[in-house]
């Protein structure tokens, strides 16, 4: 078993047309790799779970949970605010269909489940929208952005739909932690009473993102 870095990290253009690096995605910089034993994806049924993907971002996110790549999903439709982002999207997910808003997507009745990349200001209002509709949503993290409105909202679109909800946590499957919650569930751990944790993720440059909505970001309302 080994680790091996994302590799999420060539260089795209901005509006400006100055080339940066592309910031890793958080929880993905680092992955278990077992090269005799990783397995492929395996179908489970004949069917075909019809995605739509809304937003690429400045990390290529939208593509890299890589649902265009297994077999019982077919991208039906991509969204992105921005053209060329929308453009290249598509083509990692190898989709014809592109709509430059994620309310348009969400109207696409060929689409049954979402999977939303956007900025995380918009994960609560896209994700309440598409539950709404009746359709299937995942979610990048955080759920809701800095409003506990937001998060009573979600909740209830999410009770009501006939649709599943999901937030996509990137390092929830990672070997490490998969062991603690399996010592813990074993009882390994004992009885917890108190526990008590720290986080520091320091960047020296600040990271692009649309509207700036990482700027000054209080550090709780994106504590993954």
């Amino acid at each position: 078993m080994q680790e091996k870095l994302n590799n999420n990290t060539a260089g795209k253009s901005d509006d400006s047309g100055l080339t940066h690096a592309v910031p890793p995605i958080q929880g993905f910089e680092r992955e278990l790799v077992d090269q005799d034993t990783e397995k492929k994806w395996v179908p489970v049924s004949d069917r075909k779970i019809r995605v739509g993907i809304i937003g690429y971002g400045v990390c290529g996110f939208g593509a890299d949970f890589s649902f265009q790549d297994h077999p019982n999903v077919t991208v039906t439709a991509v969204a992105d605010l921005v053209p060329e982002q929308c453009a290249a999207l598509a083509k990692a997910c190898r989709c014809q269909k592109m709509y430059g808003t994620g309310e348009e997507l969400i109207r696409d009745e060929a689409v049954e489940a979402v999977f939303i990349a956007t900025d995380a200001p918009s994960h609560a209002r896209l994700a309440i929208a598409a539950l709404q509709a009746g359709k299937h949503v995942a979610s990048a993290v955080p759920a809701v952005f800095g409003s506990l409105e937001d998060a009573d909202a979600l909740f209830a679109a999410a009770k009501s739909s006939a649709g599943k909800y999901m937030m996509f946590e990137t390092s929830y499957f990672h070997g490490d932690l998969y062991a603690m919650r399996e010592m813990y569930r074993r009882g390994a751990l004992g009885k917890l009473i108190y526990s008590e944790a720290e986080y520091l993720h320091y960047l020296g440059t600040p990271l692009p993102a649309y509207g700036a909505w990482r700027t000054g970001l209080p550090p709780q309302w994106y504590p993954t």
